[in-house]
């Protein structure tokens, strides 16, 4: 079979085989058989708690009772001195700087206090028969503090059933091609001579590395984040680099299990079509499909991920993982993925364009929008409290709410922050003189103001229906006919001097939140990777009565951008 098939069968079974064991998505097993005496392994994720009493007793021992044959637990230091040759494990000793250790059960002689991923552990076990030892916790990246000129006790992120020979593995390593590595073996370090000796994963092993070293494997990845691809509530995109370290060209396949959600997450990838001279986000392919970079030999490709948090639950934080690995099977990687769904409640800040007009002198067909010789644009500002309900503004201003002090409890002689100060939004300016200025305007405090000239009520307007995707919000603003913003009572209107000889008039608007306009399409903004979660808009619709003696219908499309998370509205 070729590898390049072999690849993509293993990709194609990560997902299924690690599945059943997933609390949340980004989280996975990692599955050891410890053997009476002593055990060398290198543990691939980060434990959901790090205390080592938790980690030993919390995670799965089969049989159960095996934990209690648990001895002692070391992590060499690699910030003591440096290490020349290899002890036998048997001649550990607590007081040795360059060791840790936890002894369960006894804490003065413990000073290993975590247990933590991407780490190489001695583990002494007794008993007399194999156990299972399982660790949940989170995928971790590849990374090694190599010390140079220096033995140094580590692992690397191999895929089980298809470990590469240590030869190939660092071949292109200056660092470590030809120098010794040792594996333990019936509790005795062993040298590693023959070119067939295989690696094993989950194994740590001591290598030596002369010079400096950041070598991690034939295929490695840096992240902007160096824990995983966590966006969080305000990231939008980030960046993998993906480097061939290796002699040969390689074909990295790339697939993402499905993140957690209903409806799912969807994470994108940034694809430039060179035939057409046009980029674009494409959905990122789930399990059993994949995605795949050609790499050159000592090259290193770019990789842009996004995701969608359209319909995502508010708060909550749904997870999956990127897997890589490359066509000659040597070795692979895990990225975590997590993404926190964010509300809608705050301001909202966007323009509604008039597109389409209906005709009153037309006889046959008054009442049917037709499109306009140009567009039209106005600004909307809209608030979203934390109780759903939405407020169409004329306007905002946004000011400071200075903080609270109160006496220390533990110092009379001084104070501490009692409420923090923040930023308040407020639909009405009789509020302005008791806050603070938001920002700085020729050296003195000044509120930022959102305004739009389209309205002419004064205070907040609330509107009926939801404010998410699939929904609609309506409302009906009436401007009398003595208001001095109607168009027909204005005092330089030449037939219009008195409320008398003024109209009311109605204004019935709709907004509808949709991906596509009228005619089915897209609506402006849709492509971009925030649309429906910081960015949202739809059909704009609008029935004035009053200016004719025939209702007007108009019709655009709206597009708002999330402006503020603030979930209060003084007014």
């Amino acid at each position: 079979m070729k590898k390049g098939m072999l690849a993509t069968m293993v990709l194609s079974m990560l997902v299924f085989a690690i599945s059943p064991h997933l609390a949340r998505a980004e989280v996975v097993d990692q599955i050891f058989t410890l053997h009476p005496g002593w055990n060398a392994v290198f543990l691939e994720v980060e434990p959901t708690s790090t205390k080592p009493e938790d980690v030993f007793s919390s995670f799965t021992f089969d049989p159960p009772g095996a934990i209690a044959d648990l001895i002692s637990v070391w992590r060499w230091n690699p910030r003591s001195s440096t290490v020349e040759f290899i002890q036998d494990p048997g001649t550990l000793v607590p007081d040795q700087p360059q060791w840790m250790v936890y002894y369960p059960g006894q804490p003065l002689l413990t000073n290993l206090h975590a247990i933590n991923g991407e780490t190489a552990y001695l583990i002494h076990q007794g008993g007399s028969s194999n156990v299972t030892w399982t660790v949940t916790g989170e995928p971790t990246i590849p990374h090694i503090d190599w010390k140079a000129n220096s033995f140094n006790f580590v692992g690397f992120h191999l895929f089980a059933g298809q470990e590469p020979f240590f030869v190939d593995f660092f071949s292109t390593s200056p660092a470590h091609a030809g120098q010794d590595i040792y594996v333990l073996q019936a509790d005795s370090w062993v040298k590693v001579t023959s070119p067939t000796d295989q690696m094993k994963d989950g194994e740590g092993f001591w290598i030596y590395c002369k010079g400096s070293s950041e070598f991690t494997g034939p295929v490695s990845v840096q992240l902007e984040q160096g824990t995983g691809l966590h966006f969080g509530k305000v990231l939008v995109e980030q960046e993998i680099r993906v480097f061939n370290h290796s002699a040969t060209d390689k074909m990295i396949h790339l697939n993402v299990d499905s993140l957690t959600s209903s409806p799912p997450v969807y994470l994108y990838y940034w694809l430039f079509d060179s035939a057409n001279n046009v980029a674009s986000w494409v959905e990122f392919p789930i399990s059993p499909d994949n995605l795949y970079l050609n790499i050159a030999s000592g090259e290193m490709q770019r990789l842009r991920l996004g995701v969608r948090r359209a319909n995502l639950t508010p708060g909550v934080s749904y997870g999956g993982n990127v897997y890589i690995l490359d066509n000659d099977v040597t070795n692979w990687i895990r990225i975590p993925i997590t993404v926190t769904g964010i509300n809608y409640t705050g301001l909202w800040v966007g323009d509604a364009t008039i597109r389409k007009v209906s005709q009153p002198s037309n006889t046959a067909d008054p009442d049917t929008p037709a499109p306009t010789g140009s567009e039209f644009s106005f600004r909307l500002i809209l608030h979203v409290d934390s109780g759903g309900q939405a407020r169409l503004l004329r306007e905002v201003v946004q000011m400071w709410q200075e903080g609270t002090w109160k006496p220390d409890p533990n110092n009379l002689g001084k104070f501490i922050v009692d409420e923090p100060g923040h930023f308040v939004l407020l639909g009405n300016d009789a509020l302005i003189p008791f806050y603070s200025g938001a920002a700085l305007r020729d050296g003195q405090p000044m509120g930022r103001r959102i305004s739009s000239s389209a309205f002419g009520f004064r205070s907040p307007q609330a509107m009926t229906g939801n404010f998410q995707m699939g929904s609609s919000l309506s409302l009906t603003v009436v401007l009398p006919a003595d208001d001095p913003r109607n168009p027909f009572f204005h005092k330089y209107h030449p037939d219009h001097k008195v409320a008398s000889q003024s109209y009311e008039v109605t204004r019935d608007i709709t907004l509808e939140f949709t991906d596509q306009d009228s005619q089915g399409n897209p609506i402006a903004g849709i492509s971009a990777l925030s649309w429906g979660s910081s960015e949202i808009g739809g059909i704009y619709k609008e029935t004035l009565w009053g200016l004719h003696r025939h209702q007007i219908y108009i019709e655009g499309t709206f597009l708002l951008r999330k402006a503020s998370d603030d979930d209060e509205l003084l007014f």
